[in-house]
């Protein structure tokens, strides 16, 4: 039957280990009682986080993740390196929120997160050099997607909120 219809798109494994990526991610979001928006189009970002507080309301601010599904990850000195496009760079290092980089094992179903901004803050001398079109980014084993790690973000983001509500910590 497929071949009397001619050329079309196609779903390949790939298609399915990057929604599989953002699934596994989802579903520590919902345990810690936040929920997530995916995104069609792919401009940088796959899943956008809101956060809620302990008695259900909404908290100010969201946090941005972008999504690097494989089949199995290589595991370089206790960590994953990831080679992310300069134009990426250049527009999550202007975000007033947290960017996170998710790399994600099929095989192991497992996955590694990294906060862009933070990373790079850190590592200032690990910035792009003039004329590089792609830049490095290490993301640690002891970094994995769980419960504590969703935890971890929100923080990230309350703090990266509060110069804007007016909270000084």
């Amino acid at each position: 039957m497929s071949e009397l219809l001619g050329p079309r798109k196609r779903r390949t494994w790939q298609h399915v280990i990057a929604d599989l990526s953002v699934h596994f991610v989802e579903r520590f979001i919902l345990e810690e009682g936040h929920t997530s928006q995916r995104l069609g189009a792919d401009y940088g970002y796959d899943l956008i986080l809101w956060t809620f507080d302990k008695q259900g309301y909404p908290e100010p601010g969201s946090v941005y993740f972008q999504f690097k599904a494989r089949q199995t990850l290589v595991e370089v000195k206790g960590g994953f390196v990831y080679s992310l496009e300069v134009r990426d760079y250049n527009l999550w290092m202007w975000e007033r929120t947290p960017v996170i980089l998710i790399l994600f094992d099929a095989t192991r179903r497992r996955a590694y997160w990294v906060c862009v901004q933070q990373y790079f803050h850190d590592h200032p001398d690990r910035g792009p050099i003039k004329g590089a079109k792609t830049i490095q980014i290490r993301v640690s084993k002891r970094q994995r997607v769980g419960l504590a790690a969703i935890r971890t973000i929100r923080e990230l983001k309350e703090r990266a909120q509060s110069p804007y509500l007016g909270i000084h910590r």
